[in-house]
């Protein structure tokens, strides 16, 4: 079964690029927002070391990932080293639809990127035909110095699928994924380590409370048994259990001595 698929020539040599080129540290993808101060641009299904899977909120509208380069760079300061990058993205789920099209691009802060439209085939009887699982790869190029963003907070990269297609009611997810940044001389920029796994942090919370579940042990010790008979106040409250084995034991010590 054959597609059409119309990219660009760039993209398609940027794809050529990316296969070759040694990876750096994956984006912080943790960080992935929405864009246009609208939350319901895109539902943010999961996040790892290597990209953003996204849903659609409703049907027939856009889905616009953002994520600024201070989020993205481990020196921020490199904003000014840019020429280009690519990123891959990859749509699950659309055997069986009736989707005509999906397509989209990057908004990279100061320009957008080559973008980039795939089309199912079409049946005879009107119907389409997808592939489960298409990939695309796009690219983007800052050619001149005024493109450069001065400040990598206010860099924004807004990672959009414009078709407007049906991908809810057709439970079909994108995944951005795989963003690479290179300088002029094509040396990749060092990007952030991933920080949003939260399982890490979860894992560590049993460890903090392993000294809880030793406590039953010193409560059980001989000693506190002798010292609740040779040291009784008369006192029965939970409260002052605790201070009278302190008294109990000074007192068995002196006695010791005595002897």
């Amino acid at each position: 079964m054959k597609m059409k698929k119309i990219i660009s020539c760039a993209a398609a040599a940027a794809m050529a690029l990316s296969m070759a080129a040694v990876s750096a540290s994956a984006a912080d993808w943790s960080q992935t927002g929405y864009a246009d101060d609208n939350p319901d641009t895109i539902n943010i299904v999961s996040t790892d070391a290597n990209g953003v899977v996204a849903a659609q909120v409703n049907d027939g509208t856009a889905v616009k990932a953002r994520i600024t380069l201070d989020q993205v760079l481990a020196d921020p300061a490199d904003v000014a080293n840019i020429y280009r990058g690519t990123y891959k993205v990859t749509y699950k789920g659309l055997a069986g639809s009736d989707i005509q099209g999906i397509g989209g691009g990057l908004y990279a802060a100061t320009c957008n990127s080559t973008t980039f439209w795939v089309s199912p085939e079409f049946n005879d009887d009107g119907t389409v035909t997808w592939e489960d699982e298409v990939v695309v790869e796009d690219e983007f190029k800052w050619l001149l110095p005024s493109q450069v963003p001065e400040d990598a907070s206010q860099a924004e990269f807004v990672f959009m699928d414009w078709s407007n297609s049906n991908f809810v009611s057709n439970d079909v997810t994108i995944t951005y994924s795989d963003l690479h940044l290179y300088d002029k001389d094509g040396n990749e920029i060092a990007q952030k380590e991933y920080s949003g796994a939260a399982a890490p942090a979860a894992e560590e919370a049993p460890a903090e409370e392993a000294p809880a579940e030793e406590a039953p042990v010193e409560e059980v010790a001989p000693a506190s048994d002798d010292v609740s008979d040779s040291a009784s106040t008369g006192n029965a409250s939970a409260a002052a259990i605790a201070s009278v084995m302190a008294v109990a034991g000074v007192a068995a010590i002196a006695a010791k001595k005595r002897k």
